[in-house]
């Protein structure tokens, strides 16, 4: 989730909470004076406990919403007891959404630590509004798991925590200025600790990575799969001998040039005004326009690999032999002169709807020492003869170094220490069969096209298939 969606996100459920916290304080506005009137209750609430109650209760819907509401409920009740989990993650993946993801989980509860001292007076104590933040985020936690809209996550409770108490310490130090009449050091250290360590931190990971020769491997698990409670099989026989193998950089990996060229060239052979990014997803962009035949354009630029797909979201039709061939003619020389085209592409038509043009894939890349294509070009029309979706899937790989790799042996032991990724956890008695072992390759998170060893195979039967990729580099 990346800044743009969390603004959407707070955007679409904001009505949604101040229309449930104006119900919300006046049914307590009602039992309260029922509280006063019926009971002759003494305990009594000021105008400014009453503001801060509504924003309290504000506050409470628009959380619950974000999480709850606003997800499907896709998750099995899992609890994630792994510390840290979600910063290994943001690492593996080098993602910007992740680490926004993790801010904005922290500023989430900092409303709570600022509203809570000034509606409870009691609460001005650290220990009060520490306990409190625990317990109500422990709440929400369980209100997720038990509705399979979100994971029980340690880190969840750090980081709201560390939101809440963010938010107590700005809301004490303004206390404190205001009833002592002058301005002290260590309350407004206690504020800017948090915003300081977080930029340290940050900046010390991001000089490490940049000082990396190739980037991190979106692959790696954020925590291990636990393999105790299953069998592992196999009847590979794995060379323990370590090897060699190619390393590869994609051309357009992050080129922001790239992008609007793309753009620049899509505007003018199909008449679309693009609006600007509209999201992020992941580290990809999402850009929308209009043109004069579609109020929907989407184009999702995929940074890391440089592939692209463009979209109006209508129908694909048959083509006429005529149409298919004036189409191929002039898509082929618009992606030649933008040298977009390889020379060694074939093209086809598939279901009388398509043109395609795909490049024929590598022997073995981990001995090749030269620049290579792979993927392909996918194009729909419909209707009115209008190009309806374009899916542009060339990788333009330019070899980069040779570099030593783990023996097949050592990347098996990685399987058998769950060293892997994988979205359903194994059961109890499971028999993980691994059947077969390859060299392959996927992208890091510079762009590099970087060996891995994949394992296939699969679980208790055959038709429950697994796999699984290792990197392959030497640390």
């Amino acid at each position: 989730m990346d800044i743009i969606t969390i603004f959407q996100a707070l955007l679409r459920w904001g009505v949604f909470a101040l229309i449930g916290g104006l119900l919300l304080v006046l049914a307590i506005f009602v039992g309260y004076m029922i509280y006063k009137k019926a009971f002759h209750g003494q305990m009594s609430m000021s105008k400014t406990q009453g503001v801060v109650l509504f924003l309290l209760s504000c506050w409470l819907l628009l959380v619950l919403a974000l999480t709850t509401l606003s997800r499907g409920a896709n998750f099995t009740g899992s609890f994630n007891i792994d510390f840290f989990s979600a910063y290994i993650n943001a690492w593996n993946k080098w993602s910007i959404s992740e680490l926004q993801l993790i801010i904005f989980n922290m500023l989430m509860f900092a409303p709570l630590g600022f509203l809570l001292p000034l509606f409870w007076k009691r609460a001005e104590k650290f220990k009060v509004t520490f306990f409190v933040s625990i317990g109500l985020t422990i709440c929400i936690e369980i209100v997720q798991l038990l509705m399979g809209t979100g994971i029980f996550e340690l880190d969840d409770l750090f980081h709201n925590c560390i939101g809440s108490l963010f938010g107590y310490f700005c809301i004490m130090t303004m206390r404190s200025i205001i009833r002592e009449k002058r301005v002290r050091l260590v309350p407004i250290g206690k504020v800017l600790i948090f915003p300081c360590v977080i930029g340290m931190i940050i900046g010390a990971v991001s000089f490490v990575y940049e000082q990396q020769p190739y980037g991190n491997m979106p692959i790696l698990p954020a925590s291990k799969q636990n393999m105790s409670k299953i069998q592992v099989n196999t009847s590979l026989s794995l060379s323990h001998q370590p090897a060699a193998a190619s390393i590869y950089k994609n051309k357009y990996t992050e080129d922001q040039d790239y992008i609007e060229q793309i753009i620049a060239q899509l505007s003018g052979s199909e008449d679309v005004t693009f609006s600007g990014i509209q999201r992020r997803e992941g580290e990809n962009r999402v850009y929308t326009g209009k043109s004069p035949t579609s109020e929907n354009v989407q184009l999702n630029f995929f940074f890391r690999t440089g592939h692209w797909r463009y979209t109006t979201w209508r129908d694909a039709a048959a083509l006429t032999k005529e149409a298919a061939k004036s189409y191929e003619d002039f898509y082929k020389n618009w992606l030649k002169e933008s040298g977009l085209l390889p020379d060694s592409a074939v093209f086809s038509i598939q279901n009388n709807d398509t043109l395609r043009w795909d490049t024929p894939e590598e022997n073995d890349l981990s001995i090749s020492k030269t620049a290579f294509t792979s993927g392909s070009i996918v194009m729909q029309f419909d209707s009115n003869l209008e190009l309806t979706s374009m899916h542009y899937g060339i990788s333009w790989n330019e070899y980069a170094a040779t570099e030593e790799i783990i023996s097949p042996k050592a990347a098996f032991k990685q399987v058998e220490d769950g060293n892997f990724e994988q979205y359903v956890p194994f059961q109890q008695g499971d028999t993980l069969w691994v059947k077969e072992c390859k060299l392959a390759y996927v992208y890091d998170t510079k762009g590099f096209y970087q060996p891995v060893y994949r394992f296939t195979g699969y679980i208790n039967n055959e038709d429950n298939s697994w796999d699984c990729q290792i990197p392959a580099l030497a640390k």
